[in-house]
């Protein structure tokens, strides 16, 4: 396959690239995103962290609990649970385990296929 996996690219790289997409969708959405580093700047927006693609950052791993009450676990989503209302804390120890017998490893097919960076710009392209 000529598939480029993620783990081929450098952080510089994967730092750029998602530079690239915080400023897409800062742009398209602005009333509710931000890439301003300061909280104070950037009060009630969600923070567009792409520098969180450096080496030696840390990261909520997918299906990682949080250290919150209820127990939220870090859990990927499908675009049509994407809504407004949606709170990390409906998605928990108690119930991650049903999701994943109902839906499956969403999260999966990001592991096994990888991103292909340079496919991605191109489709941003048309």
């Amino acid at each position: 396959s000529d598939l480029i996996m993620c783990a081929k690219y450098d952080y510089d790289t994967v730092k750029d690239f998602a530079h690239i997409i915080a400023k897409l969708v800062n742009n398209k959405l602005p009333g509710i995103t931000s890439i301003e580093r300061s909280p104070s700047k950037r009060k009630h927006k969600v923070y567009l962290d792409y520098l969180q693609n450096r080496k030696g950052q840390t990261l909520a791993a997918p299906y990682s609990v949080r250290p919150r009450p209820g127990a939220p676990v870090a859990t990927p989503l499908e675009w049509s649970e994407v809504k407004s209302g949606l709170k990390p804390s409906d998605y928990h120890i108690k119930n991650i385990f049903r999701r994943l017998g109902q839906k499956g490893d969403i999260f999966q097919k990001i592991l096994a296929d990888g991103i292909d960076i340079q496919k991605c710009l191109e489709n941003l392209r048309d």
